[in-house]
């Protein structure tokens, strides 16, 4: 009896924690600190912090970001369990947050861990996980945000490369590249539209074996993707294109250097040397991302860093970095996750796991 009466007593004895201070943004360009006193539906009661002063008030869940809207939700349902991160994933997923549905992805596969029912809960996360990126790659694509595809397509073609066979990954990457390229060709034909047909027949004859070598150089990285089940082929076509990239440069600097007052020739160069620095650079980043699933960071640091040394201001190679030294100290789990945009905010990770 003495012992019933003493358990409630302790949970009076337990001190009193405040809610969490949260800044959240409004659509409307707008923010506040406050704290979630309750969600209910889509109205959410919030304890609002001003000048020393607080206030209660009542505000519609949908008049706020999609990554406050998230934060709220995280904060009131404080999820814990599969079930429960699994929920929040999917929900993140929702509202085009890919780093915060990775980590909550990742906390539901590590809620399962010595369970016997692990392995299909693991199957089914990435499952989902798989068609998930493959639904937004395509709303990528259809919106022409070609960053956004190409990032998805990296995620499933490296994180999740065993969901996809090597025609799927193919076709994925057809949609994506057809994307680049409208976009490359709607560029130079609004450059080239103010040309005359003589200047553009001899410009596209100067630059053809150059071009010859960037399409080369285009599907072997393609190819790289698609075999990304086999990290050590994927590596070693990424490796090829890279080759391709460096030669099609070395040409087309010798071009510009042989005609140094053409400037149309310059130009068009200039188009074509973008095209072969962001390709060569996502060629580079597909070999560190393969070899990080071989486990051979070493590698893998060394291509990001390679990439560091020719563009120090790069986002997606400084995040490889990041990802490299977490797959390193907390082994493949945690790295397959991790769907960081870069130069994004860090994901929400579930601190209730």
């Amino acid at each position: 009896m003495r012992a019933a009466l003493l358990l409630p007593l302790s949970f009076l004895l337990l001190p009193f924690q405040e809610p969490k201070t949260l800044g959240l943004n409004y659509k409307n360009g707008d923010s506040v600190n406050a704290q979630v006193i309750e969600l209910k539906g889509d109205d959410v009661k919030l304890k609002m912090f001003v000048l020393g002063g607080s206030m209660q008030v009542t505000r519609k869940l949908s008049e706020f970001t999609p990554m406050s809207i998230f934060t709220i939700e995280m904060e009131s349902k404080k999820p814990e369990g599969f079930d429960a991160c699994f929920t929040m994933a999917k929900r993140a997923a929702e509202l085009g947050l890919l780093p915060q549905a990775g980590a909550q992805a990742r906390a539901a596969v590590e809620c399962m861990k010595d369970k016997p029912e692990a392995a299909a809960k693991r199957t089914e996360v990435r499952a989902w996980a798989a068609d998930t990126l493959e639904k937004k790659l395509k709303e990528a694509v259809g919106d022409g945000r070609l960053a956004d595809a190409q990032h998805c397509l990296k995620l499933l073609s490296t994180r999740l490369s065993d969901q996809r066979t090597e025609q799927q990954l193919d076709a994925l990457e057809d949609i994506v590249e057809g994307l680049a390229t409208r976009d490359r060709e709607k560029r130079e034909a609004e450059r080239q539209a103010k040309l005359d047909a003589k200047t553009r027949t001899e410009i596209d004859g100067k630059l053809k074996p150059i071009a010859k070598k960037v399409d080369d150089a285009d599907k072997t990285l393609r190819d790289a993707i698609s075999k990304s089940r086999n990290t050590s082929t994927s590596a070693n076509l990424s490796e090829k294109a890279i080759d391709y990239y460096k030669s099609a440069w070395k040409a087309l600097q010798g071009l510009v250097e042989k005609f140094p007052d053409d400037a149309e020739l310059a130009r068009s160069a200039e188009s074509m040397g973008k095209r072969i620095h962001d390709n060569g650079i996502r060629a580079a980043l597909h070999a560190a991302n393969v070899l990080t699933v071989q486990s051979d960071y070493k590698g893998a640091m060394d291509w990001a860093n390679r990439v560091i040394a020719f563009d120090p201001t790069n986002e997606e190679a400084k995040e490889m970095v990041r990802t490299i030294q977490v797959a390193e100290a907390a082994a493949s789990n945690q790295w397959g996750w991790r769907w960081s945009v870069p130069g994004g905010p860090p994901p929400q990770v579930n601190p209730h796991n």
